[in-house]
């Protein structure tokens, strides 16, 4: 009798754990749900979302995911939030992928804790003006579209700017190696100005393909730009995309839409394993912002 209460006693116990357990699911959904609120909602509400639902759950995520939490923890700003992001980095920063954590002020934190040469020579680099020279054409291509004669005019500094870019790029890579540019990238702008550019690269796809070919085999690299790259680099040659980041205009909807996707049924899954939100969700916010 003793023996069939135990064991009673040991079944419910074990039941009781199972569902209050997260399963595989529970971790996709919240973090969707999280993805979501990033694009169609305000800060205060994400920030508060990933902090209820989100830390609890922190050490259940990969390096990959730890990043995204601690970024979305902290959109809101709130000192609370920032002294929480600091403390987990503090505790993880060897289980965290720091060009996934997004900001200045999140990487700073990380480097506190980790080995990062800022006396080299390639840290002297000013990488944030290469990313902000690469988007200000485009910005002025926006701004000018229905105006053949202005938008014509940008689009040819625009190309003449990205061949420059990218020259530079391919010099440094020939006397460094993109090893040791991205090893040495200690503020994670290396690898933004050097995702912008490949992914620019139209006119000379062989260097997107290099640039591809190594950063698919990083970890540190971000993987939404994988993703983009990746994307980009298939419908350049005209292929289906993957991951649905590619995007072109619906006459009949007067709606951005995607280029085709090679499985249209399985791309939630491959877009949350590479940090992006649902299709869907990725959709309305870009035709809520055009």
């Amino acid at each position: 009798m003793k023996n069939i209460i135990i064991c009673f006693v040991s079944f419910l116990f074990l039941t009781s754990c199972l569902k209050t357990s997260y399963t595989p699911l529970n971790l996709v959904n919240e973090m969707q749900k999280a993805d979501s609120l990033n694009l169609l909602s305000d800060s205060a509400s994400l920030s508060n979302y990933t902090k209820k639902n989100l830390i609890p759950l922190f050490h259940s995520y990969n390096d990959s995911k730890k990043a995204i939490i601690l970024k979305y923890l902290t959109k809101s700003k709130e000192k609370k939030n920032f002294l929480l992001a600091e403390e987990l980095i503090r505790k993880n920063h060897d289980k965290i992928n720091k060009c996934d954590l997004g900001t200045k002020e999140l990487i700073q934190y990380y480097n506190q804790y980790s080995k990062c040469n800022k006396n080299s020579e390639l840290s002297q680099i000013d990488w944030n003006k290469i990313y902000e020279d690469d988007q200000k054409y485009r910005r002025l291509f926006n701004k000018y579209h229905n105006n053949p004669e202005k938008s014509d005019s940008i689009t040819h500094l625009m190309i003449k700017h990205d061949s420059i870019s990218r020259e530079f790029v391919k010099a440094l890579i020939k006397k460094h190696t993109l090893k040791k540019i991205l090893d040495e990238d200690c503020d994670c702008l290396a690898s933004k100005s050097i995702f912008y550019i490949a992914q620019h690269s139209d006119m000379e796809i062989n260097f997107r393909k290099e640039i591809l070919e190594y950063v698919s085999k990083l970890n540190s690299f971000s993987l939404g730009n994988k993703a983009y790259l990746i994307d980009r680099d298939l419908t350049s040659e005209k292929k289906k995309q993957k991951f649905g980041t590619q995007l072109q205009f619906d006459t009949e909807t007067k709606k951005l839409g995607s280029y085709p996707i090679e499985d249209l049924k399985n791309v939630d899954s491959l877009r949350y394993e590479y940090n992006l939100p649902k299709l869907s969700i990725y959709l309305k916010f870009v035709n809520k912002i055009r």
